[in-house]
């Protein structure tokens, strides 16, 4: 019988108590400071009021494969614009989304597009969401209310799940790696055209660097279980402000 084996059992015993006891410890704020941390940290994190990222991916609609390409904007604490631009057919298309306050735009080919009382709503979830992921307005904006939702796996990793709830909002689900405490999966409940509730799960991967801050380069969309989007990160600019001149509504 190997001598050590009586050791290593004894310390893998006690390293497996040692996680569970963390885990036990942890509570919606540490597990938020873990996660600032791991993404960049407060100072730089908090420095953050807008940025502009730039995607390329496929959108999933019906049977058709739509390839995009799609920049958006973000200012906090409401700004927010997108634009779209897809090949259907051999045939580009450009659909553009501005959020300013409360007011709305969606255009399509630069003529402006009726509203649908859904795709509003889902617009002001997809702000919502991106308020979230930022991390720190988890901690310093009140409405926010943070719950823990016990483990899970992600793609295999182990994960801490957290709930976050404001009042008029629909609820967000985060999940963080339980070890690293990066972001590796978001769930929220959207709305169909008809109505009917949805479940919207994104499932970010691929981790890099990208001037301090800890940003996955690889993001999945789901829709009650059925792929609607993958993309992949090509640049991102962080900025001190955006001239309120990008997100005018006539």
């Amino acid at each position: 019988m190997c001598k050590f084996c009586g050791r290593a059992w004894v310390a893998a015993s006690v390293l497996l108590a040692a996680a569970a006891v963390a885990t036990a410890q942890e509570t919606p704020r540490t597990l938020i400071e873990r996660a600032i941390e791991a993404h960049g940290g407060l100072e730089r994190l908090s420095r953050v009021r807008a940025d502009w990222v730039k995607l390329k991916g496929t959108l999933y609609v019906g049977s058709q494969s739509v390839p995009f390409v799609a920049e958006t904007t973000v200012q906090l604490p409401s700004q927010y614009r997108n634009v779209t631009e897809m090949t259907i057919d051999d045939h580009k298309h450009v659909l553009v989304h501005i959020l300013n306050g409360e007011r709305t735009l969606v255009t399509l080919n630069r003529q402006p597009q009726k509203i649908e009382p859904t795709a509003l709503a889902e617009m002001r979830e997809t702000m919502q969401l991106d308020r979230a992921i930022r991390l720190v307005p988890l901690l310093s904006d009140k409405t926010f209310d943070l719950a823990l939702l016990g483990e899970d796996k992600v793609n295999g990793r182990p994960v801490l799940g957290l709930k976050v709830t404001a009042k008029g909002r629909k609820e967000l689900r985060l999940y963080f790696d339980r070890d690293t405490a990066l972001l590796l999966k978001t769930e929220h409940t959207l709305e169909d055209r008809s109505g009917r509730p949805v479940r919207q799960e994104e499932f970010y991967s691929d981790f890099r660097d990208m001037g301090g801050y800890k940003r996955p380069v690889r993001v999945a969309a789901y829709r009650d279980g059925r792929k609607i989007m993958e993309a992949e990160l090509l640049d991102v600019k962080y900025l001190d402000r955006v001239d309120d001149a990008e997100f005018s509504i006539p």
